[in-house]
């Protein structure tokens, strides 16, 4: 798992906000995903922190959600820095990015 609090509600923000990402950002999630398993936990959190902080209306939404989430549960996420767990992250963040696009173009499809 990745230990910065606002990538830690990107998927969430993914499954309730799914509006905020439009395909293209979809695509270049996956894009700078891919290559995150590979590199090292601090290095993998800093390069998706800077894709967020390129969209302005996500990384505002992940700082209302961080905070709100925050003041809910103020307990620390075990193991932080195990690098397991930070691929793991990564994977299911891709899949979920994979699954949320594939809607996109279903409904886009149908249209």
């Amino acid at each position: 798992m990745t230990s910065d609090p606002l990538l830690q509600n990107l998927p969430a923000l993914l499954e309730t906000k799914p509006e905020l990402f439009s395909s293209a950002d979809l695509q270049d999630m996956l894009q700078t995903l891919a290559p995150l398993e590979k590199n090292s936990p601090e290095n993998a959190d800093q390069i998706l922190r800077e894709w967020c902080k390129a969209r302005r209306p996500i990384r505002d939404a992940l700082r209302n959600l961080a905070s709100d989430r925050a003041e809910v549960k103020k307990v620390k996420p075990s193991e932080p820095n195990d690098s397991k767990r930070t691929t793991n992250f990564f994977q299911e963040l891709s899949q979920q990015v994979k699954e949320k696009l594939e809607q996109q173009n279903q409904s886009q499809n149908k249209q």
